[in-house]
């Protein structure tokens, strides 16, 4: 955990103090910029390709590309060509276009870890326009809406069948669950933490996707860690039953989700 500490803040001030033409910036687990190197859970690079063209390039902890774009200002306010993001498997997770002065302009579409498309609409001048549609994870289509100038005129929603359904609660968006509560999920928690047998101190972030089905996959510790203690971390996090997915538009959603921790 330490030797990875020094990477980052070696990899960061080399950056800083070897070119002019690359920043970079570090951003915390809530997008929130941060100078604490253990706190950081993406950065980004900032690159001047020429007199009038940034690249902006964001970068998972472990050094994966999430996504990229081009602006022709230092801020990224003038967003322009598209903006690109990848999934952890690196599959493209989502295109999103631009227009000249920097608005959300054309398709926008977003596809599942599975290959399926998640999403997909249209926008003009950073409005919503037209034919909007959202599916499920198993590819069926769950919702279709209808836009005018970025304000929603009809919206339906489908079973996996076909069928036009009512909702009903907060199922149009919801956020993942544990049955008992986060508590209980704590205390689950603790119990691996009292009977890990390793000397450690500090904090282990461990990332992860709550599935569709509510199942932890993907499960991550970016941490250096023994792969020994690595491996029986993941696996007990594998074992975990009692989470609820997520809902947006009325369908379960993978959602990424992370824990910390913690030892004294």
């Amino acid at each position: 955990m330490i030797k990875q500490l020094l990477i980052l803040i070696i990899l960061f001030f080399s950056y800083i103090g070897y070119s002019q033409e690359e920043i970079i910036t570090l951003y915390n687990s809530k997008r929130k910029v941060t100078k604490n190197p253990s706190k950081a859970k993406f950065y980004q690079k900032l690159t001047k390709e020429n007199d009038s063209l940034w690249l902006f390039r964001m970068y998972r902890r472990n050094n994966q590309l999430a996504s990229y774009w081009y602006s022709k200002t230092k801020d990224s306010k003038k967003r322009i060509d598209k903006k690109v993001s990848f999934g952890l498997n690196d599959s493209i997770s989502s295109i999103l276009f631009y227009n000249d002065k920097g608005e959300k302009h054309g398709k926008l579409s977003a596809w599942f870890d599975n290959g399926n498309k998640s999403y997909e609409g249209r926008y003009v001048n950073s409005k919503k326009e037209g034919l909007w549609r959202n599916y499920f994870y198993s590819g069926e289509i769950a919702a279709r809406a209808f836009f005018k100038n970025d304000s929603l005129i009809t919206e339906k929603f489908y079973d996996k069948n076909g069928n036009e359904r009512v909702l009903k609660g907060n199922y149009c968006r919801k956020k993942p669950e544990f049955t008992g509560g986060i508590k209980k999920y704590k205390k689950i928690i603790r119990r691996l933490v009292s009977k890990l047998k390793w000397k450690i101190k500090g904090t282990i972030t461990v990332d992860y996707t709550i599935s569709v089905t509510g199942d932890l996959t993907n499960i991550r510790i970016y941490d250096t860690l023994p792969d020994n203690l690595r491996q029986e971390i993941i696996t007990f996090f594998k074992q975990i039953k009692g989470w609820k997915p997520a809902f947006n538009t009325g369908r379960p959603i993978p959602i990424q989700h992370s824990f910390k921790l913690i030892f004294e």
